[in-house]
Protein backbone atom coordinates (compact mmCIF):
# COMPACT_ATOMS: atom_id res chain seq x y z
CA UNK A 1 0.00 0.00 0.00
CA UNK A 2 2.50 2.47 0.99
CA UNK A 3 4.61 1.53 -2.03
CA UNK A 4 1.57 3.07 -4.59
CA UNK A 5 1.65 5.87 -2.62
CA UNK A 6 5.02 6.85 -3.35
CA UNK A 7 4.82 5.47 -7.42
CA UNK A 8 1.61 8.11 -7.34
CA UNK A 9 4.14 11.01 -5.87
CA UNK A 10 6.69 10.16 -8.43
CA UNK A 11 3.96 10.37 -11.06
CA UNK A 12 2.68 13.61 -9.99
CA UNK A 13 6.44 14.39 -9.66
CA UNK A 14 7.43 13.84 -13.44
CA UNK A 15 4.36 15.04 -14.41
CA UNK A 16 5.29 18.36 -12.87
CA UNK A 17 8.88 18.07 -14.55
CA UNK A 18 7.13 17.79 -17.91
CA UNK A 19 5.10 20.46 -16.83
CA UNK A 20 8.01 23.26 -15.83
CA UNK A 21 10.26 21.87 -19.21
CA UNK A 22 7.02 22.23 -21.42
CA UNK A 23 6.90 26.08 -19.52
CA UNK A 24 10.25 26.60 -20.12
CA UNK A 25 9.84 26.03 -23.90
CA UNK A 26 7.12 28.34 -24.24
CA UNK A 27 9.00 31.09 -21.91
CA UNK A 28 11.45 31.05 -24.33
CA UNK A 29 9.63 31.10 -27.30
CA UNK A 30 7.29 34.56 -25.93
CA UNK A 31 10.90 35.66 -24.96
CA UNK A 32 11.88 35.37 -28.53
CA UNK A 33 8.71 36.94 -30.27
CA UNK A 34 8.95 39.73 -27.48
CA UNK A 35 12.60 40.37 -28.51
CA UNK A 36 11.77 40.53 -32.41
CA UNK A 37 8.57 42.92 -31.74
CA UNK A 38 10.58 45.08 -29.81
CA UNK A 39 13.64 45.51 -32.75
CA UNK A 40 10.12 45.84 -34.93
CA UNK A 41 8.70 48.75 -32.79
CA UNK A 42 11.84 50.35 -32.59
CA UNK A 43 12.75 50.22 -36.57
CA UNK A 44 9.17 51.61 -37.34
CA UNK A 45 9.66 54.31 -34.26
CA UNK A 46 13.23 55.19 -36.09
CA UNK A 47 11.25 55.22 -39.97
CA UNK A 48 8.47 57.23 -38.42
CA UNK A 49 10.93 60.24 -37.11
CA UNK A 50 12.39 59.92 -40.93
CA UNK A 51 9.07 60.86 -42.03
CA UNK A 52 8.63 63.08 -39.61
CA UNK A 53 11.80 64.92 -40.56
CA UNK A 54 10.89 64.50 -44.40
CA UNK A 55 7.45 66.29 -43.40
CA UNK A 56 9.21 69.09 -42.05
CA UNK A 57 11.56 69.20 -45.08
CA UNK A 58 8.77 69.30 -47.71
CA UNK A 59 7.01 71.83 -45.37
CA UNK A 60 9.67 74.22 -45.24
CA UNK A 61 9.96 73.89 -49.22
CA UNK A 62 6.41 74.37 -49.89
CA UNK A 63 5.94 77.25 -47.89
CA UNK A 64 8.80 78.76 -49.52
CA UNK A 65 7.90 78.02 -53.11
CA UNK A 66 4.48 79.42 -52.00
CA UNK A 67 6.14 82.78 -50.58
CA UNK A 68 8.22 83.21 -53.81
CA UNK A 69 4.70 82.62 -55.66
CA UNK A 70 3.15 85.28 -53.67
CA UNK A 71 6.05 87.60 -54.37
CA UNK A 72 5.54 87.23 -57.97
CA UNK A 73 1.65 87.35 -58.04
CA UNK A 74 2.47 91.07 -56.02
CA UNK A 75 4.77 92.17 -58.32
CA UNK A 76 2.91 91.87 -61.49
Amino acid sequence: MEFGMFEQLEQKVEKIIERCGELTKENEKLTEMLRSKEEETESLTRKLEKLGKEKGLVREKVETLLERLEGLIQTT
